[in-house]
């Protein structure tokens, strides 16, 4: 498969832009609220929104332990105007009020291992975890090589080529 899938998603050569895990535990992991990725991203140097993201869920995810939501198609409004409120960067209440009534809102409830695509525009967001049980996930992003940060804002997110091995190979560094 190669990197073919994701020059077909963003349509030209990608490298991934950063990866974490998003870890909220039972009865702790907190809310975020509503935002777009390319908001960050934009601020880090990168001028094109066209970078997308991949949340794969490592454990079952659903309302009750936070589950992603997401605004259906908003990624077609651009980049929206953000603010810095209680610790986290959102969307301006003012468009996200327009915004609620214009696009569909869908919980994103997955099962281990499905994982969810989107562009970096989508405005999402995932409520606190009042469960029992683990909401692990992991998000990978990509961006185009020809969009890479112009400026280094953090340590992450400049372009460093991919490397491709066969299934089953083992790399050192």
């Amino acid at each position: 498969m190669g990197a073919s899938w994701r020059r077909a998603l963003i349509g030209e050569e990608t490298y991934l832009y950063s990866h974490k895990m998003t870890m909220k535990q039972p009865r702790e992991g907190g809310a975020w609220e509503w935002h777009q990725d390319f908001a960050y991203w934009y601020n880090n140097g990168c001028l094109s929104p066209d970078m997308l993201s991949i949340w794969i869920a490592l454990d079952k995810s659903n309302k009750a332990n936070g589950c992603l939501q997401v605004l259906k198609g908003s990624h077609t409004l651009g980049r929206l105007d953000h603010v810095r409120e209680d610790g986290q960067t959102n969307a301006s209440s003012t468009y996200m009020a327009e915004a609620l009534k214009r696009f569909e809102h869908i919980y994103v409830e997955m099962e281990p291992g499905d994982g969810l695509v989107f562009h970096g525009n989508l405005l999402h967001r995932s409520d606190a975890n009042n469960s029992d049980t683990y909401r692990w996930g992991y998000i990978c992003s990509y961006n185009s090589v020809a969009n890479a940060p112009f400026m280094r804002v953090r340590d992450y997110g400049n372009y460093e080529p991919l490397k491709i091995v066969p299934a089953g190979s083992f790399v050192t560094a």
